[in-house]
Protein backbone atom coordinates (compact mmCIF):
# COMPACT_ATOMS: atom_id res chain seq x y z
CA UNK A 1 0.00 0.00 0.00
CA UNK A 2 1.20 3.38 -0.88
CA UNK A 3 2.36 5.96 1.40
CA UNK A 4 -0.22 8.78 1.71
CA UNK A 5 1.71 11.68 1.93
CA UNK A 6 1.56 14.91 3.49
CA UNK A 7 1.92 18.06 2.30
CA UNK A 8 4.99 18.46 3.07
CA UNK A 9 6.55 15.32 1.99
CA UNK A 10 4.70 15.59 -1.22
CA UNK A 11 6.54 19.24 -1.59
CA UNK A 12 9.92 17.43 -0.53
CA UNK A 13 9.69 14.86 -3.01
CA UNK A 14 9.02 17.30 -6.17
CA UNK A 15 12.21 19.18 -5.17
CA UNK A 16 13.72 16.48 -5.34
CA UNK A 17 12.95 15.94 -8.40
CA UNK A 18 13.27 19.11 -9.89
CA UNK A 19 16.52 18.81 -8.80
CA UNK A 20 17.05 15.26 -10.32
CA UNK A 21 15.87 16.34 -13.96
CA UNK A 22 17.80 19.73 -14.02
CA UNK A 23 20.91 17.63 -13.30
CA UNK A 24 23.65 16.32 -16.12
CA UNK A 25 22.67 13.07 -15.01
CA UNK A 26 19.13 13.03 -15.90
CA UNK A 27 20.49 14.34 -19.24
CA UNK A 28 23.30 11.75 -19.89
CA UNK A 29 25.91 14.02 -19.89
CA UNK A 30 27.72 13.16 -16.68
CA UNK A 31 30.15 10.54 -15.77
CA UNK A 32 30.31 10.59 -12.64
CA UNK A 33 27.82 9.93 -9.63
CA UNK A 34 25.49 12.47 -8.44
CA UNK A 35 23.66 13.22 -5.47
CA UNK A 36 20.70 15.06 -5.61
CA UNK A 37 19.86 17.05 -2.52
CA UNK A 38 18.35 20.28 -0.78
CA UNK A 39 18.41 21.58 2.58
CA UNK A 40 15.40 21.47 4.96
CA UNK A 41 15.71 25.48 4.99
CA UNK A 42 14.74 25.38 1.51
CA UNK A 43 11.15 23.61 2.73
CA UNK A 44 10.85 24.94 6.38
CA UNK A 45 13.01 28.55 6.17
CA UNK A 46 13.48 28.84 9.98
CA UNK A 47 14.50 25.37 10.55
CA UNK A 48 17.74 26.71 12.53
CA UNK A 49 16.15 29.30 13.73
CA UNK A 50 17.27 30.40 16.85
CA UNK A 51 13.50 31.02 18.08
CA UNK A 52 11.74 28.30 15.93
CA UNK A 53 9.51 26.19 17.94
CA UNK A 54 11.06 23.38 18.97
CA UNK A 55 7.79 20.89 18.74
CA UNK A 56 7.27 22.40 14.63
CA UNK A 57 11.29 21.10 14.55
CA UNK A 58 10.52 17.57 15.78
CA UNK A 59 7.68 17.41 13.54
CA UNK A 60 9.48 18.01 10.51
CA UNK A 61 11.96 15.69 11.30
CA UNK A 62 9.50 13.18 11.76
CA UNK A 63 8.07 13.70 8.71
CA UNK A 64 11.42 13.29 7.08
CA UNK A 65 11.97 10.16 9.03
CA UNK A 66 8.86 8.75 7.53
CA UNK A 67 10.35 9.28 3.66
CA UNK A 68 13.69 7.77 4.69
CA UNK A 69 11.70 4.90 6.03
CA UNK A 70 9.88 4.69 3.17
CA UNK A 71 13.47 4.47 1.18
CA UNK A 72 12.14 7.96 -0.61
CA UNK A 73 15.14 10.13 0.47
CA UNK A 74 18.50 9.79 2.72
CA UNK A 75 18.79 12.10 5.30
CA UNK A 76 21.85 13.51 6.44
CA UNK A 77 22.37 14.94 9.92
CA UNK A 78 24.87 17.34 11.67
CA UNK A 79 27.06 15.58 13.60
CA UNK A 80 26.14 14.80 17.46
CA UNK A 81 22.91 16.77 17.11
CA UNK A 82 19.96 15.06 15.89
CA UNK A 83 19.37 18.01 13.11
CA UNK A 84 18.92 17.67 9.45
CA UNK A 85 21.89 19.12 7.38
CA UNK A 86 20.73 17.58 3.99
CA UNK A 87 17.83 15.53 2.64
CA UNK A 88 19.05 13.56 -0.25
CA UNK A 89 16.88 11.50 -3.26
CA UNK A 90 17.37 7.50 -3.16
CA UNK A 91 17.23 7.23 -6.82
CA UNK A 92 16.81 3.59 -6.44
CA UNK A 93 13.63 4.62 -5.62
CA UNK A 94 12.64 6.90 -8.26
CA UNK A 95 10.10 4.94 -10.22
CA UNK A 96 7.89 4.48 -7.06
CA UNK A 97 8.35 8.35 -6.18
CA UNK A 98 6.98 9.28 -9.25
CA UNK A 99 4.02 6.89 -8.93
CA UNK A 100 3.37 7.48 -5.46
CA UNK A 101 3.18 11.80 -6.48
CA UNK A 102 1.39 10.62 -9.47
CA UNK A 103 4.00 12.56 -11.38
CA UNK A 104 4.69 11.92 -14.95
CA UNK A 105 8.50 11.10 -15.88
CA UNK A 106 9.94 14.58 -17.62
CA UNK A 107 11.24 12.48 -20.71
CA UNK A 108 8.15 10.59 -21.01
CA UNK A 109 6.41 13.82 -21.17
CA UNK A 110 8.56 15.96 -23.45
CA UNK A 111 8.42 12.51 -25.59
CA UNK A 112 4.46 13.09 -25.58
CA UNK A 113 5.06 16.75 -26.38
CA UNK A 114 7.52 16.42 -29.24
CA UNK A 115 4.96 13.64 -30.51
CA UNK A 116 2.07 16.73 -30.78
CA UNK A 117 4.45 18.99 -31.93
CA UNK A 118 5.21 16.83 -34.98
CA UNK A 119 1.84 16.54 -35.79
CA UNK A 120 1.21 20.08 -36.62
CA UNK A 121 3.94 20.68 -38.68
CA UNK A 122 3.74 20.85 -42.96
CA UNK A 123 0.02 22.59 -42.54
CA UNK A 124 1.82 26.18 -42.87
CA UNK A 125 5.00 27.85 -42.33
CA UNK A 126 4.09 29.97 -38.93
CA UNK A 127 2.93 26.98 -37.40
CA UNK A 128 5.96 24.69 -38.44
CA UNK A 129 8.53 27.34 -37.01
CA UNK A 130 6.27 27.59 -34.04
CA UNK A 131 6.01 23.90 -33.27
CA UNK A 132 9.97 23.63 -34.61
CA UNK A 133 11.02 26.18 -32.04
CA UNK A 134 9.30 24.49 -29.21
CA UNK A 135 11.01 21.20 -30.31
CA UNK A 136 14.23 22.24 -30.03
CA UNK A 137 13.51 23.42 -26.74
CA UNK A 138 12.08 20.15 -25.54
CA UNK A 139 14.97 18.07 -27.13
CA UNK A 140 17.26 20.64 -25.33
CA UNK A 141 15.48 19.29 -21.54
CA UNK A 142 14.02 22.84 -21.01
CA UNK A 143 10.37 23.17 -21.24
CA UNK A 144 8.17 24.20 -23.86
CA UNK A 145 6.64 27.81 -23.70
CA UNK A 146 2.88 26.50 -23.00
CA UNK A 147 2.12 23.18 -21.28
CA UNK A 148 0.43 20.33 -22.70
CA UNK A 149 -3.31 21.20 -21.88
CA UNK A 150 -3.19 25.06 -23.46
CA UNK A 151 -0.15 24.02 -26.39
CA UNK A 152 -3.11 21.37 -27.56
CA UNK A 153 -5.38 24.47 -27.93
CA UNK A 154 -3.47 26.71 -29.51
CA UNK A 155 -1.98 24.43 -32.16
CA UNK A 156 -5.91 23.38 -32.98
CA UNK A 157 -6.53 27.12 -33.20
CA UNK A 158 -3.64 28.06 -34.97
CA UNK A 159 -4.63 25.61 -37.63
CA UNK A 160 -7.84 26.65 -37.89
CA UNK A 161 -7.20 30.35 -37.99
CA UNK A 162 -4.33 30.01 -40.39
CA UNK A 163 -6.51 28.25 -43.18
CA UNK A 164 -9.59 29.91 -42.61
CA UNK A 165 -11.11 31.40 -46.08
CA UNK A 166 -14.25 32.75 -44.89
CA UNK A 167 -15.79 35.41 -42.58
CA UNK A 168 -16.13 33.92 -38.85
CA UNK A 169 -16.58 35.84 -35.53
CA UNK A 170 -14.46 35.18 -32.91
CA UNK A 171 -17.17 33.47 -30.45
CA UNK A 172 -18.12 31.20 -33.58
CA UNK A 173 -14.26 30.49 -33.52
CA UNK A 174 -14.05 29.63 -30.13
CA UNK A 175 -17.33 27.02 -30.24
CA UNK A 176 -16.26 25.47 -33.31
CA UNK A 177 -12.22 24.85 -32.32
CA UNK A 178 -12.73 24.92 -27.77
CA UNK A 179 -17.00 24.02 -27.49
CA UNK A 180 -17.17 27.11 -25.54
CA UNK A 181 -18.15 31.07 -26.84
CA UNK A 182 -15.73 33.19 -24.63
CA UNK A 183 -13.52 30.80 -23.98
CA UNK A 184 -10.75 32.41 -27.49
CA UNK A 185 -11.26 35.69 -26.15
CA UNK A 186 -10.42 35.01 -22.49
CA UNK A 187 -7.98 32.55 -22.67
CA UNK A 188 -6.07 32.16 -26.42
CA UNK A 189 -6.74 35.81 -28.07
CA UNK A 190 -3.68 37.27 -27.40
CA UNK A 191 -1.39 33.98 -27.26
CA UNK A 192 -2.60 32.89 -31.09
CA UNK A 193 -1.99 36.84 -32.28
CA UNK A 194 1.54 36.77 -30.17
CA UNK A 195 2.01 33.50 -32.37
CA UNK A 196 1.11 34.97 -35.62
CA UNK A 197 3.26 38.06 -34.76
CA UNK A 198 6.30 36.55 -34.13
CA UNK A 199 6.27 33.57 -36.20
CA UNK A 200 4.86 35.32 -38.98
CA UNK A 201 5.90 37.63 -42.15
CA UNK A 202 3.11 40.62 -41.40
CA UNK A 203 3.14 42.67 -44.72
CA UNK A 204 1.45 45.19 -41.93
CA UNK A 205 3.59 47.43 -39.41
CA UNK A 206 1.04 47.17 -35.96
CA UNK A 207 3.89 48.25 -33.77
CA UNK A 208 2.27 51.48 -33.06
CA UNK A 209 -1.02 50.05 -32.19
CA UNK A 210 -2.44 49.43 -28.94
CA UNK A 211 -2.80 45.25 -28.11
CA UNK A 212 -6.17 45.40 -28.70
CA UNK A 213 -6.11 47.33 -32.23
CA UNK A 214 -3.10 44.89 -32.99
CA UNK A 215 -4.82 41.47 -31.55
CA UNK A 216 -7.91 43.25 -34.24
CA UNK A 217 -5.53 43.86 -37.08
CA UNK A 218 -3.91 40.99 -37.05
CA UNK A 219 -7.41 38.43 -36.70
CA UNK A 220 -8.97 40.15 -39.77
CA UNK A 221 -5.90 39.19 -42.16
CA UNK A 222 -7.57 35.59 -41.14
CA UNK A 223 -11.07 37.14 -41.57
CA UNK A 224 -11.49 36.39 -37.89
CA UNK A 225 -13.71 39.43 -36.73
CA UNK A 226 -14.98 40.68 -32.88
CA UNK A 227 -17.97 42.02 -34.64
CA UNK A 228 -19.31 41.54 -38.49
CA UNK A 229 -17.19 43.61 -41.06
CA UNK A 230 -18.77 46.23 -43.15
CA UNK A 231 -17.33 48.13 -45.96
CA UNK A 232 -18.68 51.81 -45.75
CA UNK A 233 -19.02 53.45 -49.02
CA UNK A 234 -21.14 56.86 -50.36
CA UNK A 235 -20.89 58.40 -53.60
CA UNK A 236 -22.12 57.36 -57.35
CA UNK A 237 -22.20 53.72 -57.29
CA UNK A 238 -23.94 50.61 -58.44
CA UNK A 239 -23.78 47.23 -57.34
CA UNK A 240 -24.49 44.02 -58.90
CA UNK A 241 -25.17 40.76 -57.79
CA UNK A 242 -24.48 37.14 -59.48
CA UNK A 243 -28.38 36.67 -58.64
CA UNK A 244 -29.28 39.84 -61.05
CA UNK A 245 -30.03 41.64 -58.45
CA UNK A 246 -28.74 45.22 -57.66
CA UNK A 247 -28.35 48.19 -55.61
CA UNK A 248 -27.67 51.78 -56.27
CA UNK A 249 -25.48 54.07 -53.95
CA UNK A 250 -25.60 57.53 -53.72
CA UNK A 251 -24.04 60.64 -51.80
CA UNK A 252 -27.04 60.98 -50.11
CA UNK A 253 -27.98 57.51 -49.77
CA UNK A 254 -24.85 55.72 -47.88
CA UNK A 255 -24.07 52.18 -48.16
CA UNK A 256 -22.58 49.24 -46.05
CA UNK A 257 -21.65 46.03 -46.98
CA UNK A 258 -20.67 43.19 -45.29
CA UNK A 259 -17.63 41.91 -46.41
CA UNK A 260 -17.99 37.89 -46.42
CA UNK A 261 -21.03 39.47 -49.78
CA UNK A 262 -17.97 41.07 -51.77
CA UNK A 263 -17.96 36.90 -52.89
CA UNK A 264 -21.55 37.51 -54.83
CA UNK A 265 -20.59 40.69 -56.30
CA UNK A 266 -20.69 40.59 -60.12
CA UNK A 267 -19.41 44.13 -61.15
CA UNK A 268 -19.22 47.08 -59.20
CA UNK A 269 -19.85 50.30 -61.51
CA UNK A 270 -18.35 53.58 -60.16
CA UNK A 271 -19.67 56.78 -61.74
CA UNK A 272 -17.55 59.54 -60.18
CA UNK A 273 -14.37 60.85 -61.29
CA UNK A 274 -12.26 59.44 -58.24
CA UNK A 275 -12.27 56.90 -55.62
CA UNK A 276 -10.81 58.11 -52.02
CA UNK A 277 -10.42 55.78 -49.50
CA UNK A 278 -10.68 57.31 -45.63
CA UNK A 279 -8.83 56.15 -42.87
CA UNK A 280 -11.13 57.39 -39.81
CA UNK A 281 -14.62 56.86 -39.43
CA UNK A 282 -15.17 60.57 -38.70
CA UNK A 283 -13.48 61.98 -41.42
CA UNK A 284 -15.56 59.60 -43.62
CA UNK A 285 -18.49 61.09 -42.69
CA UNK A 286 -17.18 64.45 -42.50
CA UNK A 287 -15.77 64.79 -45.87
CA UNK A 288 -18.03 65.06 -49.21
CA UNK A 289 -17.88 66.47 -52.57
CA UNK A 290 -20.20 65.54 -55.80
CA UNK A 291 -17.06 64.12 -57.90
CA UNK A 292 -16.10 61.75 -55.54
CA UNK A 293 -16.63 57.99 -54.36
CA UNK A 294 -15.60 57.68 -50.85
CA UNK A 295 -14.73 54.35 -49.15
CA UNK A 296 -14.11 53.84 -45.27
CA UNK A 297 -11.13 51.09 -44.60
CA UNK A 298 -10.95 52.06 -40.51
CA UNK A 299 -7.29 51.87 -40.48
CA UNK A 300 -5.25 49.17 -41.94
CA UNK A 301 -7.51 46.96 -43.97
CA UNK A 302 -8.44 43.54 -44.23
CA UNK A 303 -8.53 40.87 -47.08
CA UNK A 304 -12.25 41.58 -47.36
CA UNK A 305 -11.84 45.10 -48.39
CA UNK A 306 -8.86 44.68 -50.84
CA UNK A 307 -11.16 41.69 -52.35
CA UNK A 308 -13.59 44.75 -52.55
CA UNK A 309 -11.70 47.71 -53.96
CA UNK A 310 -9.65 45.01 -56.58
CA UNK A 311 -13.24 44.47 -57.80
CA UNK A 312 -13.90 47.66 -58.33
CA UNK A 313 -10.68 48.44 -60.42
CA UNK A 314 -12.00 45.50 -62.89
CA UNK A 315 -14.95 47.49 -64.37
CA UNK A 316 -13.52 50.84 -63.37
CA UNK A 317 -9.79 50.88 -65.25
CA UNK A 318 -10.36 55.09 -66.12
CA UNK A 319 -11.21 56.08 -62.62
CA UNK A 320 -8.43 58.04 -60.20
CA UNK A 321 -7.22 56.37 -56.71
CA UNK A 322 -6.99 58.65 -53.89
CA UNK A 323 -6.11 57.65 -49.81
CA UNK A 324 -7.04 60.19 -47.40
CA UNK A 325 -5.27 59.18 -43.94
CA UNK A 326 -3.25 61.04 -40.85
CA UNK A 327 -0.70 62.92 -41.85
CA UNK A 328 1.78 61.24 -40.00
CA UNK A 329 4.47 57.94 -40.60
CA UNK A 330 1.88 55.60 -39.56
CA UNK A 331 -0.70 56.97 -42.11
CA UNK A 332 1.75 56.62 -44.68
CA UNK A 333 2.77 53.15 -44.18
CA UNK A 334 -0.85 52.25 -44.40
CA UNK A 335 -1.10 54.49 -48.09
CA UNK A 336 1.64 52.23 -48.82
CA UNK A 337 0.72 49.08 -47.57
CA UNK A 338 -2.67 49.35 -49.35
CA UNK A 339 -1.34 50.01 -52.83
CA UNK A 340 0.88 47.01 -52.63
CA UNK A 341 -1.58 44.79 -51.38
CA UNK A 342 -4.40 45.85 -54.08
CA UNK A 343 -1.85 46.66 -56.92
CA UNK A 344 -3.95 49.79 -57.33
CA UNK A 345 -2.12 52.85 -58.08
CA UNK A 346 -3.45 55.16 -54.69
CA UNK A 347 -1.86 58.67 -54.19
CA UNK A 348 -2.59 60.85 -51.02
CA UNK A 349 -5.23 63.46 -50.67
CA UNK A 350 -4.61 65.91 -47.88
CA UNK A 351 -1.60 64.52 -47.00
CA UNK A 352 0.91 66.65 -47.81
CA UNK A 353 3.54 69.06 -46.38
CA UNK A 354 1.35 72.55 -46.86
CA UNK A 355 -1.37 70.93 -44.71
CA UNK A 356 0.89 70.46 -42.19
CA UNK A 357 1.98 74.23 -42.80
CA UNK A 358 -1.36 75.54 -42.80
CA UNK A 359 -2.59 73.60 -39.48
CA UNK A 360 0.67 73.58 -37.92
CA UNK A 361 -1.54 74.77 -34.55
CA UNK A 362 -2.83 71.48 -34.59
CA UNK A 363 -0.05 69.23 -35.20
CA UNK A 364 1.68 67.19 -32.67
CA UNK A 365 4.95 65.82 -31.61
CA UNK A 366 6.37 63.26 -33.13
CA UNK A 367 6.77 60.11 -30.93
CA UNK A 368 9.78 57.75 -30.40
CA UNK A 369 8.10 54.81 -33.20
CA UNK A 370 6.90 57.61 -35.40
CA UNK A 371 10.92 58.78 -35.55
CA UNK A 372 11.76 55.25 -36.42
CA UNK A 373 8.62 54.21 -39.22
CA UNK A 374 9.66 58.41 -40.70
CA UNK A 375 13.39 57.68 -41.28
CA UNK A 376 12.39 54.01 -42.84
CA UNK A 377 9.87 55.62 -45.12
CA UNK A 378 12.96 58.25 -45.86
CA UNK A 379 15.49 55.28 -47.05
CA UNK A 380 12.98 54.11 -49.00
CA UNK A 381 12.21 57.66 -50.69
CA UNK A 382 7.93 56.89 -50.23
CA UNK A 383 7.17 60.28 -50.36
CA UNK A 384 10.66 61.47 -48.89
CA UNK A 385 9.29 65.30 -48.68
CA UNK A 386 6.36 64.89 -46.79
CA UNK A 387 8.95 63.08 -44.64
CA UNK A 388 11.48 65.13 -43.86
CA UNK A 389 9.23 67.75 -43.27
CA UNK A 390 7.70 66.07 -40.54
CA UNK A 391 10.99 64.71 -38.67
CA UNK A 392 13.10 67.84 -39.35
CA UNK A 393 9.47 69.81 -37.94
CA UNK A 394 8.61 67.12 -35.03
CA UNK A 395 5.27 67.39 -36.28
CA UNK A 396 2.26 65.11 -37.36
CA UNK A 397 -1.69 65.98 -37.88
CA UNK A 398 -4.52 64.03 -37.64
CA UNK A 399 -6.99 63.59 -40.43
CA UNK A 400 -9.91 64.64 -38.22
CA UNK A 401 -8.77 68.10 -38.60
CA UNK A 402 -8.29 68.49 -41.75
CA UNK A 403 -11.67 67.05 -42.90
CA UNK A 404 -13.64 69.52 -40.20
CA UNK A 405 -11.40 72.63 -41.15
CA UNK A 406 -11.85 71.91 -44.62
CA UNK A 407 -15.52 71.98 -44.55
CA UNK A 408 -15.60 75.05 -42.36
CA UNK A 409 -13.63 76.83 -45.19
Amino acid sequence: MSLQLSKIQTKVLNMLLDVYEKSATYKGKNIRNQSFAIKPEKIFDNYNGDYTDQDEVDCFNREMQILMDSDYVILDYVKGIPVISKIKLNINSLNEIYLVLKREDITEKRKREIEMYSQYMDIHYIMDAFCRKQMERLNAYKDAKYKFDIAINILKLLKYVLGNNRDIMERELSVAVLGDTKLFEKSYKSRICSIIEEYGELELDVSSLDKKEREKVILEEYQVFSNPSYIFLKGHVEIHYIDGSSIRVTPDNPFAILSEVIARIKMIKVSSNRIVTVENLTSYNRINDNESTFIYLSGYHNTGKQRFLKKIAENNSAISWFHFGDIDPDGYFILKNLAEKTGIPFVPLYMDVQQLINYRQYCKPLEKNDIVKGKSLLKMRFYDEVMEFMLANNCKLEQEIISWLNERN
